[in-house]
């Protein structure tokens, strides 16, 4: 019974277990309904979001949902979260209207689902795939799951295993997570590129996937090719290899024989990055091209089994800006250096051989005038020769430079070729062949020999290796001013003494002027030098803006120059220029303020000194400020008393009669004229010139006139018609001088003249009825001179030609006597013309023949209603050309289509709101008789306005696409509508062109009109139609309800008929609308019969909006954005006339997205008339508007300065913000040391500070003034940072300048004052009081600090004051701060017992300045002599301007580069180096450290901590371990690395020692600082290459105790050492050859041998005496025989 119970309670369980495991199964199968709060949640918290939009009652939604919950989990494993929303609103805000729907959120941005809901499969791949994680611009990030699955279905697949947030956000892997950071920054800029080469590009955070591949740290890349995984081993920081090394993969593993289709961006890129790439110019719509494309593809491979990667573009605009006219095009690139293929492209087997051939053989490229420009812009180092092919000369100097190419591309200079005449003669080249060589933009002739190829190689070295300023021609130097911002040009003489000292100086500071973006060029030509008006050469003239500046310095002085020329970049200043300058500029500037003045006279000094002020704000208005001193060229003027303002519009002078002291009134002035049509003020020699210059002149002689007489009202009426005069083409002055008058045959004031060419006609009717006034002057009788042909300029002629429907013109070249003589037969037609009723004029304004086509002059054009028609005849046979003319004139309007030619057609394009163009050929069959039926139509298209003509040009017909001929265009504004009936039912086709004039139509494109509008229209709206679907023509009806209106907003509306483009841009099954936004686009997912709701969608800001551009917007569009926009930005400009505006923009562009991301949208808009309505009269300006304020408001700042105009929107969009800052501790010492000038308040909130709040309430109305002038203001309540300065008493304001204080000892209630004494700190080098404790703080802080301690009452210390402060700056410029101090005790703690007295402070040691402290001078070179400035146990830092100033002194110097920001081994660099700092001060090397990424980047250094050794200022980099300080002390102080070629070597002491000890023959140069030890040392250097030929060591040592160790007396001397064995030459050491040959006996000489020779000798020699001393002297005698 248990056991049943048991066995119950079991199956009871199991069944319990069983049901919550279905449940939960149920649960999990299940698509989660959240509502709005969660949604928004799980799209911010989560990268990928499938959201199911349904509604509730809806079975069809039912259906759906059971459909999808069965992919749930498939879902939910790819990293998809699934949820639904029943909510209609939501819905409706993410643009969904019609349920059920899906939305797929990846990274917040939304994707809806077009596709069948109840195909499951389908909408699973949908979320699943590639495209749907897309994002622009930004590589996406994978789970495991999905990688596998992008792997399995993509071919080629690059993934970035990385650290995400989180990992890095916990502090794990922190240097891995900052190299991950900045490597995707870096290779998402190669994302789209790789998108383009067909290689997916997904980043991944799963360290286990990473570990399996055996990856490493992190960040790596890994390539799946065919799902095979290679691992990248290179740079990722380095974009370009890594795009280089996917291509290159990518080649390798390609299979098919398919040449890659790139965009622009794309093909720039790979030209950057490969070094030999082909590329195929084509065209989609040519059979030709396509069928070329499939030949070449099967040399694909071969290619790149040579390393040759070849690719194919469609682009337009990429093909004109390398020179290509006609398509197919090969191009070869071998290290971006174009060579264009001139031979059959169907032949792939002789491209195969050329493009091996370019790879193999060293050729000079041959390129077009395009790619020469393209080359000459991007190239830093090019050689161009200029030749002829046809000339036997020209190709001999190829075939020898030929032999030199490989050797300038080891250099670094690319060389090309070019055959054009024109191209060569802009740059003043007329013989050729030609070498010219381009260094950034700046040409330099070759002047010798072509055909010695070593010699030209050797000049190519030179002139990329030495310091050279580039040589230029006139012409050069014109395109150089035109086309440079800063360019500075010495004229010179190169036969002169003189001007070679001068340029041999200036050589020094050639490569400083590169690098502060200065180009530097000379110029042998006195001509031009007499053009600007310099007499003596040589001269220095700076062009900024082309703007010339004269400099009057002493030219031998390069860093005084140097100094002069980056002043007047960085300043603003009214330059001064000649007679002959200012006669250039009036010429070219349309407008321009010229100050005629005295330079000495003082009161003229003054003015100038107040006009300086307003010097900024003319140049951002368009008005350039010179000034002259010239009394001849004032008198010319009329002018009389100095110094008198004149402003030129358009080379007609007005001169101001206000005060000239008030810059404000003056700059009001300015820009009223500028802005304002107003009638000049002239003096009568303006006027005599005036007149003789241009056609018409109307002149209002006023008389003597006092303000409010009837004469002064008369003027204002006359004000009235001035713009129509101008319009008219006159020019309308006004003057109260009267002997001109008089001249004329006025006599009574005030009285009207027109001045026709300079025949006077007076105004007889009532001068003060305007009207009247204005009929008269433009009355043809009034104008019409008789007998003569009249002058007319270009706004006279356009207004004729609208005006007149017969018009003869005679185009000529004013100073060409062929042309005079013409003009008078031609005069003698000129009343016959006029009576039938031809109106006859002559024109030779520069360029308006190349306007209206015509090629050479003189010339005669007939116009019948606009129509040029070209005479072709003799124009000296009078009698043929009237006759021509009558039968032009009487053939009629109505009688025939008028023929045009291509350049005539686009003219008319231009010129005609309404054009209809019939394209045809001679030799269709049909053609003929269209145009006979089309011509029955030509009288009533005429009388609705449209223009009809016919062209056989079949190149335009082709440009437009149409392919088949004949056909009908219809152009409405520039827009092109093809007629797609029957073009020879005339009936019909008049109807169409009726219906497309009057009615709101939709223009019909083709393909190649849908590319040309997307690269010309900013916003194009393209409908593409479907003639088969019922439902297009409905739509079509809806959309033209709104074309109009679209246009309004400058929102071009086509349509066109193609299902492969309309694929292509997303729509299997048309209708369906797409949005061209600058080229990019967006597809409208909405109800197309909702014209309303289409319409909205079109001129939605956000759907305008483009992120990498301000957007230009029309006034309808403005005034549609500002009612649905919170804060806008919006930039008045002018698109022509205005040179500021452009440059203005370039800035704006990179705050745009700042703004954008601040809820500030910035557009520009080019509307002088709406930008008068808002008050702005100068452009180029910022307005900004805010929802809640009916005012906008005008920006007053720098436009150029990008920071200050952000700071300003932000401020201007929550004015509430606009308060002093608080802060304190870390950050407020932060911010002091970031800040180059900041103002902090120390105040406190309690009680025991009454005046803080008030002072804080009046400091805050001028923190917007302070932002302006660059000062920045905080305040504090942090008492340890205010003691830490020594403020005891609150409040108290501190002004910091580069972290060095100054305390305000003023009234801070009045903030008049203290804005004044900040705005003084800021602008004038005033030097800095502070207290003790700030002091204290400074030594801490301060490597290098000069502390002048004065007294109160003091002369002697007043005058010392203004001495240092004329050095304040310089000592910045070193880094020396130099501060003052009231505090006498502690002047003595330093001993010092007077006062003035100097300290220099160097890392807190005390070093007193014992000499003439009057003398600023001396001090700058006390301050910053070495032995100052060195300190012991230390390396000592360094800025950019120190480091230039010892590298001109130092001839030894060892110097590591460190990054404070971006280092993570200098500080442990830096601790092993300054082990060896003291031994390396032995040896005379000075060792220092600077943290200055300029100076870096100036000696090529990226990467740090880099230890450079200067020796002479030429430098060389240690690659070894910078850790081993052994290892570099051994190499800073080895033979090796000390020696310098061709130069005898300077050491020390401890140097010579060392080199003592290691060499066996050194020979020394002692020697001291005199003119004949520098001669000797001269000559000596000449044999210093033969000594180290024999092995001998050559240095120089300038010490004088040193050298009476060895026994010398007298210096200089020469010293040859033996193995530390001295030996002194006694010879004369001028004579170098003498020298060398005792040097060579030395050498070569054995002492050591012959010692030992003769000691063996000696040894032996008394051996053999000591044997016969033995045997002689001590033989034994005889023994006797015993007895």
């Amino acid at each position: 019974m248990i056991g049943l119970l048991r066995g119950t309670l079991v199956a009871l369980g199991l069944v319990l277990l069983a049901g919550q495991a279905l449940a939960h199964s149920a649960k999990a199968d299940v698509i989660e309904d959240v509502n709005a709060k969660q949604l928004e949640n799980l799209i911010d918290e989560n990268d990928y979001v499938a959201v199911y939009w349904y509604k509730r009652s809806c079975k069809d939604c039912d259906k759906v949902l059971s459909e999808l919950e069965t992919i749930d989990d498939d879902t939910d494993r790819f990293g998809v979260h699934f949820v639904k929303v029943a909510d209609k609103k939501l819905a409706k805000s993410y643009g969904i209207k019609i349920f059920p729907a899906l939305s797929f959120f990846r990274n917040k941005e939304p994707i809806h689902y077009d596709g069948d809901l109840m195909d499951e499969a389908n909408v699973l791949e949908f979320l699943t795939s590639l495209e749907a994680m897309e994002l622009p611009d930004q590589i996406e990030e994978v789970n495991a799951k999905i990688l596998d699955k992008i792997v399995e279905e993509q071919e080629f697949v690059a993934v970035l295993f990385c650290y995400d947030g989180d990992a890095c956000n916990h502090g794990e892997h922190k240097n891995e997570c900052r190299r991950c950071v900045k490597a995707l920054q870096e290779l998402e800029n190669v994302d789209d590129d790789a998108d383009q080469l067909g290689i997916a590009f997904v980043k991944i955070n799963d360290p286990e996937l990473a570990d399996e591949y055996s990856l490493g740290a992190l960040p790596a890349l890994v390539y799946y090719r065919r799902r095979i995984p290679v691992v990248y081993d290179g740079d990722l920081m380095n974009e370009d290899k890594v795009l280089e090394w996917l291509v290159e993969n990518k080649n390798t593993g390609d299979d098919d024989d398919v040449i890659d289709d790139v965009t622009l961006g794309l093909l720039n890129t790979l030209i950057d990055s490969l070094d030999h790439l082909a590329v195929i110019f084509y065209d989609r719509d040519e059979s030709d091209d396509t069928q070329i494309l499939q030949e070449l593809e099967n040399i694909d491979d071969e290619l790149d089994s040579h390393g040759i990667h070849i690719v194919k573009i469609a682009d337009e605009v990429a093909a004109r800006e390398y020179g290509i006219e006609n398509t197919p095009s090969l191009v070869y690139f071998e290290n971006e250096i174009p060579s264009l293929y001139d031979g059959d492209l169907r032949n792939e087997e002789e491209v195969l051989a050329w493009l091996i051939e370019q790879l193999q053989t060293d050729e000079i490229e041959d390129v077009t005038d395009e790619m020469l420009d393209k080359l000459i812009r991007e190239a830093n180092h090019l050689a161009v020769l200029f030749y002829d092919e046809d000339d036997q000369e020209s190709q001999l100097v190829v075939n020898e430079l030929e032999n030199i190419d490989d050797e300038c591309d080891a250099k670094g200079v690319s060389f090309v070729k070019i055959d054009n005449d024109d191209e060569a003669k802009e740059y003043g080249i007329d013989n050729l062949p030609t070498l010219v060589y381009f260094e950034k933009g700046v040409p330099s002739v070759y002047s010798g020999n072509l055909l010695a190829e070593d010699e030209v190689l050797d000049w190519l070295v030179h002139q990329v290796e030495d310091d050279e300023i580039e040589d230029v021609t006139d012409e050069m130097l014109d395109r150089l001013i035109d086309r440079s911002e800063n360019l500075a040009v010495l004229f010179y003489d190169k036969d002169s003494r003189r001007s070679k000292k001068v340029l041999a100086e200036l050589e020094n500071i050639d490569d400083e002027c590169d690098s502060r973006g200065i180009l530097f060029v000379k110029i042998d030509n006195y001509e031009e030098a007499k053009e600007y008006g310099i007499d003596t050469i040589p001269t220095l003239v700076y062009f900024e803006s082309e703007i010339p500046y004269i400099y009057e310095g002493d030219l031998m002085k390069e860093e005084e120059v140097l100094e002069w020329l980056i002043h007047h970049m960085e300043h603003e200043e009214i330059a001064d220029v000649t007679d002959e300058m200012l006669d250039k500029l009036i010429a070219n500037e349309p407008f321009l303020a010229v100050l005629f003045y005295d330079k000495d006279d003082a009161e003229d000094h003054e003015v100038l000194a107040e006009l300086e002020s307003i010097d900024d704000d003319c140049e951002q208005a368009g008005v350039p400020f010179v000034k002259i001193d010239n009394d001849a060229e004032a008198k010319e003027y009329g002018i009389e008393e100095l110094p008198t303002l004149v402003y030129f519009e358009n080379r007609i002078p007005s001169i101001y009669e206000g005060d000239l002291s008030n810059e404000q009134e003056v700059l009001a002035w300015l820009l009223q004229q500028k802005n304002t049509d107003t009638i000049e003020e002239v003096t009568d020699e303006i006027l005599d010139d005036l007149i003789a210059n241009f056609e018409y002149v109307a002149v209002y002689f006023s008389g003597k006139c006092e303000e409010g007489q009837k004469c002064d009202k008369i003027l204002d009426e006359l004000e009235n018609i001035d713009d129509d005069t101008d319009e008219h083409g006159m020019h309308f002055v006004t003057t109260e001088e009267t002997s001109l008058a008089h001249e004329h045959g006025v006599k009574s004031f005030p009285a009207l003249v027109l001045f026709r060419n300079g025949e006077p006609v007076i105004y007889k009717g009532d001068i003060s009825d305007e009207d009247a006034v204005l009929r008269w002057l433009t009355d043809d009788d009034t104008l019409e001179i008789p007998n003569q042909i009249e002058e007319v300029n270009k706004r006279m002629l356009e207004r004729i030609l609208n005006t007149s429907e017969n018009v003869a013109v005679y185009f000529y070249a004013e100073n060409d006597k062929k042309s005079r003589k013409i003009l008078t037969e031609l005069e003698n037609i000129d009343d016959e013309c006029d009576d039938i009723g031809i109106d006859f004029v002559k024109i030779s304004d520069d360029g308006i023949a190349e306007e209206y086509d015509i090629v050479s002059l003189p010339a005669l054009v007939y116009f019948r209603n606009r129509f040029p028609q070209i005479y072709e005849g003799d124009l000296k046979d009078e009698e043929a050309l009237l006759e021509w003319l009558i039968d032009n004139k009487d053939k009629g309007p109505a009688s025939i289509i008028e023929e045009v030619d291509g350049k005539m057609l686009q003219s008319l394009v231009d010129g005609f709101e309404y054009l209809v163009v019939y394209f045809y050929d001679d030799n269709c069959p049909t053609c003929e008789t269209v145009l006979a039926e089309l011509e029955t139509i030509d009288d009533e298209t005429d009388e609705v306005g449209i223009q009809f003509v016919k062209t056989n040009d079949v190149d335009v017909a082709e440009d437009l696409g149409i392919t088949h001929l004949p056909a009908l265009v219809y152009f409405e504004g520039g827009v092109p509508s093809i007629y797609d009936g029957d073009i020879q039912a005339e009936e019909e086709v008049l109807e169409w062109l009726i219906k497309q004039r009057h009615e709101d139509t939709i223009e019909n494109i083709n393909r190649q009109m849908l590319y040309t509008l997307i690269d010309t229209q900013d916003y194009l709206a393209v409908y593409f139609f479907n003639e088969e679907n019922d439902e297009c023509p409905k739509v079509l009806r809806v959309l033209e309800k709104i074309d109009d209106e679209a246009a309004e907003y400058g929102i071009q509306m086509v349509k066109m008929n193609d299902r492969l483009m309309a694929k292509k841009y997303g729509f299997r099954n048309p209708p369906g609308l797409v949005y061209f936004r600058k080229a990019k686009h967006i597809k409208y997912d909405g109800d197309l019969y909702d014209d309303e709701d289409v319409l909205d969608w079109l001129t939605a800001p956000e759907n305008m909006e483009l992120n990498d551009a301000i957007e230009k917007v029309n006034r309808k569009m403005f005034e549609r954005i500002k009612q649905t926009t919170d804060y806008l930005a919006v930039f008045f400009y002018a698109e022509e006339g205005c040179k500021q505006c452009q440059k203005v923009l370039a800035e704006l562009e990179n705050i745009d997205d700042e703004a954008d991301a601040n809820g500030i949208d910035f557009v520009k808009i080019d509307d002088p008339q709406l930008a008068k309505e808002v008050g702005v009269y100068a452009l180029p300006a910022i307005v900004f508007y805010r929802a809640a304020s009916e005012e906008p408001i005008i920006y007053a700042g720098d436009m150029k300065n990008e920071e200050n105009l952000l700071s300003w929107l932000l401020t201007e969009k929550d004015p509430t913000a606009d308060f002093i800052e608080d802060m304190e501790g870390a950050a407020l010492q932060r911010v002091i040391r970031d800040s180059d000038a900041i103002a902090v308040y120390f105040y406190t909130e309690d009680s025991s500070c009454e005046s803080c709040k008030q002072v804080l309430e009046e400091l805050e109305n001028i923190d917007d003034d302070t932002d302006r002038i660059g000062v920045s203001f905080v305040k504090t309540q942090d008492t340890k940072v205010a003691e830490r300065y020594g403020v005891m008493s609150l409040p108290a304001l501190l002004y910091f300048e580069h972290q060095v204080p100054t305390v305000y000892e003023g009234d801070l209630l009045a903030e008049e004052d203290v804005l004044q004494w900040l705005t003084l700190q800021k602008t004038e080098d005033t030097i800095e009081t502070i207290n003790r404790n700030m002091l204290e703080v400074m030594l801490e802080d301060t490597q290098y600090l000069a502390v002048f301690f004065y007294k109160p009452n003091c002369r002697a210390c007043d005058t010392v004051l203004a001495e240092l402060e004329n050095i304040d700056d310089e000592c910045d410029l070193y880094g020396i701060h130099m501060v003052k101090i009231q505090d006498a005790q502690l002047a003595k703690r330093y001993g010092i017992k007077t006062l003035p007295a100097l300290i220099y402070f160097r890392n807190g040691n005390p070093l007193i300045f014992d000499d003439n402290i009057l003398d600023e001078d001396l001090i700058v070179n006390w301050l910053t002599d070495d032995d100052n400035r060195e300190l012991e146990g230390g390396i000592e830092e360094i800025n950019g301007a120190m480091l230039h100033l010892i590298l001109a002194r130092t001839p030894l110097m060892a110097v590591l580069f460190t990054n404070e920001d971006d280092c993570p081994d200098c500080e442990q660099v830096l601790q092993e180096l300054e082990n060896i700092d003291d031994e390396v001060d032995m040896f005379g090397i000075d060792f220092v450290k600077i943290n200055d990424p300029e100076a870096a980047q100036r000696f090529n250094i990226l990467h740090t901590p880099a230890l450079v050794y200067f020796r002479k200022k030429t430098p060389l980099v240690y690659d070894g371990d910078l850790l081993d300080e052994e290892k570099v002390f051994k190499w800073l102080t080895s033979q090796d690395v000390f020696e310098i070629k061709d130069e005898i070597e300077e050491v020390n002491r401890k140097m010579l020692e060392k080199l003592l000890d290691e060499n066996d023959f050194v020979a020394v140069y002692f020697y001291e600082d005199n003119a004949k030890s520098e001669e000797v040392l001269q000559e000596l250097e000449k044999i210093d290459d033969e000594t180290d030929d024999l092995d001998i060591t050559f240095v120089k040592i300038r010490d004088t105790r040193y050298a009476k160790k060895y026994g010398i007396q007298k210096l200089p001397a020469l010293v040859y050492f033996r193995r530390r064995f001295p030996s002194i030459y006694r010879g004369d050491l001028m004579v170098e050859e003498e020298v060398l040959d005792w040097l060579q006996k030395n050498r070569f000489k054995h002492p050591e041998l012959n010692l030992f020779m003769y000691a063996t000798g000696a040894i032996t020699f008394a051996f053999i005496m000591y044997t016969l001393f033995l045997i002689f002297c001590f033989r034994n005698p005889a023994h006797q025989k015993a007895a």
